[in-house]
């Protein structure tokens, strides 16, 4: 009798498990009314700690939303916390199945690679996520950590010289940099050469520059030689840009150049503080300032930038006072990067005068307050891993500092390399 009486109680304690079981699911399901607020609460319990209860109140979400990749990667990183790798292998791969390009899912399999010693599948992850995000830093931040672990630190070093071309003052990639045994290519050596034709008035014109390259601890210095043969004149202006790292998402840029040639200003200096917002946006301001033999300019200008997927935006407005106001233009560029910002296409566009295209008119400075149009497009492809060729070709509408009203078309094209080492 007893035998029988166990046996009874086992069964009645089964079956009121299952009925609670099966009850407690679809009522939890039921009492989620907003699945973003129960995402957010399933983040806060994860980050208290509290990771079994996340998951649970996350599959719960699920049961409402499958699709709701967010959740499925919260798990799945909840699940790397706790050292249960092959699970969260198994719910990000249903993300990326669905999503192949989905940014977080490939940085949390980046991770998950990483912390369970498998660093080559890490790198193949990096490399799948680089395919589709070249210069999002978040992105090249987990693909220089997964290729240190794989103990391939000349490419990690690479990939953090790609992160300072876009965010010099990033603090993670310096604290990276630090751990790295080698320093990848640290010197870039360019020389470029351009072609103007003028449609009227002007002979063509001729420009070019050489210009070395050197990265250091506090930031990159670039010296520059320009050339210029214009109105039968030829002549030469050396200057040097830096571009400071100041503190995490700062960075600034200063210039200084000096001639006595008069094709070009015979002294030009500029500076700007740039600054890493969140979503995606970098703001900046600063000035430029020219002296010409009879009269000197300021100029002041700043950015508008956003990264956005595999294309950057930036508007960049010049405003310059004078005693009969103030002259006003405006750049606009939208750049579209394949596989790393050393290959890319820029479409550029705008109206009034950039001091970043080193053309002038007229070295009294009257240039600054003409009318003029521009289009442009231009291309930055690898040769090889040192090697790296640049084109481009721009359509200008100038109007005549000498005769107000008149315009002349300038058509320029542009063409350089660039080595690395």
């Amino acid at each position: 009798m007893r035998v029988k009486h166990s046996i009874k109680s086992f069964n009645q304690l089964l079956t009121l498990s299952l009925f609670l079981f099966l009850l407690t699911t679809p009522i939890f399901a039921q009492q989620i009314d907003n699945v973003d607020e129960a995402f957010l609460e399933a983040r806060e319990l994860a980050f208290d700690g509290k990771r079994a209860e996340a998951r649970e109140l996350a599959y719960a979400i699920l049961e409402i939303a499958p699709d709701y990749h967010g959740v499925r990667i919260l798990i799945a990183r909840t699940y790397s916390w706790d050292g249960l790798y092959d699970q969260s292998r198994e719910e990000l791969a249903y993300v990326l199945e669905d999503t192949p390009d989905h940014e977080e899912a490939l940085m949390a399999s980046i991770d998950n690679e990483i912390w369970s010693g498998n660093p080559e599948d890490a790198v193949k992850f990096a490399n799948e996520a680089t395919s589709y995000y070249p210069v999002d830093v978040p992105i090249l931040l987990k693909s220089a950590n997964a290729h240190h672990a794989a103990e391939m630190d000349r490419e990690a070093a690479l990939i953090l010289n790609i992160i300072d071309q876009i965010n010099p003052s990033n603090s993670e990639a310096m604290a990276l940099r630090r751990s790295i045994r080698v320093s990848g290519e640290n010197y870039r050596l360019t020389g470029s050469y351009t072609y103007d034709h003028y449609s009227e008035v002007f002979s063509p014109a001729q420009k070019g520059y050489v210009q070395l390259s050197k990265r250091t601890p506090i930031g990159s210095v670039i010296g520059r030689l320009n050339y210029g043969n214009r109105f039968e004149t030829t002549g030469f202006q050396p200057e040097i840009d830096f571009y400071p790292s100041i503190a995490d998402g700062w960075y600034g840029y200063m210039n200084i150049g000096y001639t006595n040639s008069s094709i070009f200003p015979e002294f030009r200096a500029g500076a700007e503080l740039h600054k890493r917002v969140p979503s995606g946006f970098e703001l900046s301001l600063g000035f430029r300032y020219l002296k010409f033999q009879n009269s000197d300019v300021m100029i002041y200008t700043g950015t508008i930038t956003k990264y956005q997927g595999n294309w950057l935006f930036t508007l960049r407005p010049y405003v310059t006072p004078s005693s009969v106001g103030s002259s006003r233009s405006l750049n606009l560029l939208a750049r579209r990067y394949f596989t790393g910002p050393d290959n890319y296409l820029t479409f550029r566009g705008g109206f009034g005068f950039s001091p970043e295209e080193r053309r002038f008119q007229d070295v009294s400075g009257d240039v600054f307050f003409t009318e003029s149009q521009f289009i442009g497009i231009d291309g930055f492809k690898s040769l090889s891993i040192n090697l790296a060729l640049f084109l481009s070709f721009d359509v200008a509408r100038q109007e005549l500092s000498f005769s107000p009203g008149d315009y002349t078309e300038i058509y320029t094209l542009n063409g350089g390399l660039q080595l690395k080492f």
